[in-house]
């Protein structure tokens, strides 16, 4: 196989073959594409693809007739359907002609991802996908990109489109770590929503939201027997999943580096703070030296400065001060070994965030990062006004950018106009200026109503809690659900997301505030997108 898998797109919409470029580009396949079904016919029998993606509805030559003729010359090549009209007549002919897979239109960047995948996968269990980059330097033990955060999350990113995740987490210090789950290989995990969960010390698991959303292609066993490692070593052997991106373009300008400057007049001791803090995610600038202190200062755009009393001696609190003069924002911590504790007065004379006795020998490093990188909500507004009854929405209309009635179908119980969820996602809306239509009271969800709602509006989105074997506010997106088969002809315009509740629960005004915001921001471009 050649080092860079081709790809052959057949569909007579140029917007879907530019779509399929764009995501699988970036994960290292060469893609090709093709409008005309019978040029495309052609292509496929004379040159040698990985797999086809092939539109089941085109002029002069349909998919099922391409698959046809394609199968006496090669019965064994993956073939993926992409359909706005999944009916059981077709299904069953691309099944029976040995199609391997379909996605139903419009697809996301997670559902083809996901497809293509699944389908090379089950040709050659060894197939070497492009994006394994991540996994392999994982396994080597080898990755040097940079890591990137979101909240506690990192990623570190491949030129593949592959890329490694974990999480820094603050624990108090002698934390026993219980358990550790993992995502599964081929679960689709989106930016905020919870990717892992650890449980510490017989405390309620806590929640690790992924940093990009994308297909896991691997995830760490290691942290099956080993769970301590998410705590010892977060961003070496403790490492989460590997996951293969699909909106990292999108996704990137919520993630940041943590840069440091540590100023520490000694090379060795500096040396072994550096690989400290590097081990903890942190992209590191080093100052020996006063008369490199302003210029690094300057230059660096570091956040924190990590400032060495034992080293600096007498010389510390000036240091500071001429750091606090360069760069007012930056924040500064200072460390000291329990020796040097005669300067904290004068250090706390200057402008500085933090004090700290031996924080690399207790952990509290971890805690000062999360303090000065981490961003922290919004203190919510006391509410003065009572307490409003519960009223539930069935469902939810707006009129997207692109003119399209989009319509959401939340089941019994899911949405209330005054918290939680129902809430929030009219508030996200009403600040994008969508014009909403709203209808109080539990909506009755069953194939028919969907295909009623089908008829009156461009696309229904279905809203369902239900058991998928995933974390709590976990987000599944189905467009092979019975509501959609049911739509017939108006399939390609039911989607039904599904989202895991928590435990015991059918309701989702119970989930911490930023699993709710991550939930509303990928129900709202769902529906602004169309």
């Amino acid at each position: 196989m050649c080092a860079c898998p081709k790809l052959l797109v057949v569909d007579d919409e140029i917007v879907i073959c530019q779509a399929c470029r764009r995501v699988f580009t970036r994960q290292g396949f060469e893609v090709e594409e093709c409008t005309d079904a019978r040029d495309g016919l052609a292509r496929a029998c004379q040159n040698d693809y990985a797999a086809i993606l092939l539109d089941i509805k085109m002029p002069e030559l349909d998919g099922i007739e391409f698959l046809e003729s394609l199968r006496q010359k090669k019965p064994e090549i993956p073939v993926m359907i992409m359909t706005g009209y999944p009916s059981i007549p077709n299904a069953a002919a691309v099944v029976r002609l040995g199609a391997s897979d379909y996605v139903t239109k419009p697809f996301t960047p997670e559902e083809i991802t996901l497809s293509v995948q699944r389908m090379l996968a089950h040709r050659d269990p060894d197939f070497p996908l492009p994006a394994e980059s991540a996994l392999s330097k994982s396994l080597r033990g080898t990755a040097e990109e940079a890591f990137l955060f979101m909240d506690e999350s990192w990623v570190q990113l491949e030129t593949d489109g592959s890329a490694r995740t974990g999480a820094v987490l603050v624990q108090p210090p002698y934390t026993t770590v219980e358990e550790v789950r993992l995502p599964e290989v081929g679960d689709v995990v989106y930016q905020g929503l919870p990717m892992a969960a650890v449980t510490v010390a017989a405390r309620s698991p806590v929640m690790i939201p992924a940093p990009v959303s994308g297909v896991v292609v691997a995830a760490n066993g290691l942290l099956s027997c080993e769970p301590s490692a998410l705590l010892s070593e977060p961003c070496g052997k403790g490492w989460i999943a590997c996951v293969c991106t699909t909106r990292v373009e999108e996704e990137l300008d919520r993630c940041r580096s943590r840069e440091v400057l540590l100023v520490n007049a000694d090379p060795r001791s500096a040396l072994e703070q550096s690989q400290k803090l590097q081990a903890l995610g942190c992209e590191v600038h080093v100052v020996t030296e006063e008369e490199a202190l302003v210029p690094a200062t300057l230059e660096s755009g570091c956040r924190l400065a990590v400032v060495d009393a034992d080293t600096l001696a007498e010389r510390g609190p000036q240091w500071v001060a001429r750091i606090n003069h360069a760069a007012p924002s930056l924040k500064v911590v200072v460390t000291a070994s329990s020796a040097a504790a005669g300067w904290e007065t004068a250090y706390r004379q200057q402008r500085i965030f933090y004090y700290s006795v031996e924080p690399f020998a207790d952990g509290e490093m971890v805690a000062v990062l999360d303090a000065v990188f981490r961003p922290r909500p919004p203190a919510s507004p006391p509410h003065a006004e009572p307490h409003v009854p519960a009223e539930p929405l069935g469902r939810i209309q707006i009129t997207n950018r692109n003119g399209h009635k989009i319509r959401l179908l939340a089941s019994p119980g899911l949405l209330s106009r005054h918290e939680g969820l129902g809430r929030d996602l009219l508030q996200h809306l009403a600040n994008r200026s969508f014009p909403i239509v709203t209808t109080p009271g539990d909506a009755k969800i069953d194939p028919e109503n969907v295909l009623k709602a089908a008829g009156g509006c461009h696309r229904v989105m279905v809203l369902l809690a239900g058991e998928t074997g995933r974390l709590p506010g976990s987000l599944v997106r189905d467009t092979k659900a019975e509501y959609v088969t049911a739509a017939g002809e108006s399939a390609g315009r039911v989607t039904t997301l599904v989202v895991q509740p928590e435990a015991n629960r059918g309701r989702m005004a119970c989930f911490d505030r930023r699993t709710t915001a991550a939930l509303v921001e990928h129900i709202v471009q769902e529906m602004a997108s169309y």
